[in-house]
């Protein structure tokens, strides 16, 4: 049950959690990636980096990994790039070693370098992943945590008692993000609230109340250019993010995708 994952979430601890989320927006500034990186970049271009991400998706529903983890790797990846210029050659083996990194971070029961190798069709060994796990944690100078959206949207479903239906449309908001470019270097604590909001919209929750202001720290305006975004997004989900359409369509997402898709057939959806 979801109030059972924050009964064991030490951000939630009553007597500290306002003094958590403003450490939380420090470290989301912190570590955020530049959104201008493929600038630099020579050999790749963002269409690489989306490619890269659908096969992320992919490892990551594989091997049944927690969303913390997909955020993370992405995170990872964008830092990376944003510090590194790297040939389309590396591309797939820096993803690898990012998932592999994160998953260490994030899960109790993490893949295993041969199996991160095995997903990569064996085309390095694992040495090389271990020896580019070694220079990706120097490139990011050790610094390897960071305050993904899941948490900030565990804080603002306080406002609406943890609505089932509402936290899992806004997870595919939230997975959709990975997917544009637009979102590289947003902060998390953005996209968030901005998913949430838009969830409840959709499913004609209600409107985005005091409550959700004081558990997100953003007003509906500030949300909109966001929302925006998923909605353009939205309307041509074959070609922006099939994989996380195709992901949310199933059942144990309660096919939220479907949903979407169907409330934007029936109206255009006003913000």
């Amino acid at each position: 049950m979801e109030k059972d994952e924050d009964t064991y979430d030490v951000s939630m601890v009553l007597e500290y959690a306002d003094e958590i989320f403003e450490y939380m927006h420090k470290l989301e500034s912190d570590m955020s990636p530049d959104p201008h990186y493929m600038d630099h970049q020579t050999d790749i271009q963002w269409e690489y980096r989306t490619i890269l991400v659908e096969w992320l998706v992919q490892v990551h529903a594989r091997f049944q990994l927690l969303s913390e983890t997909l955020f993370l790797t992405v995170n990872y990846v964008d830092r990376f790039l944003s510090k590194k210029k790297i040939d389309l050659s590396s591309l797939q083996l820096m993803g690898a070693t990012a998932i592999f990194i994160a998953a260490k971070f994030e899960e109790v029961n993490c893949p295993s370098a041969q199996e991160i190798i095995y997903m990569i069709d064996h085309a390095y060994t694992v040495e090389e992943l271990l020896k580019a796990e070694r220079f990706f944690v120097g490139v990011l100078e050790f610094n390897m945590a960071y305050p993904g959206p899941m948490s900030f949207l565990r804080r603002s479903s306080k406002a609406d008692d943890y609505d089932t239906s509402t936290r899992t449309l806004a997870k595919y908001f939230l997975e959709m993000s990975i997917m544009d470019e637009r979102f590289v270097g947003a902060p998390a604590s953005w996209v968030s609230a901005a998913s949430h909001c838009l969830s409840r919209k959709i499913l004609g929750k209600g409107g985005w109340t005091a409550a959700h202001v004081y558990y997100s720290d953003y007003t509906y305006n500030q949300l909109v250019p966001a929302m925006e975004i998923f909605l353009e997004m939205c309307r041509s989900p074959k070609e922006t993010h099939n994989v996380i359409f195709e992901k949310f369509a199933e059942r144990k997402f309660r096919r939220s995708s479907l949903i979407v898709a169907e409330a934007l057939k029936c109206a255009d959806i006003v913000l």
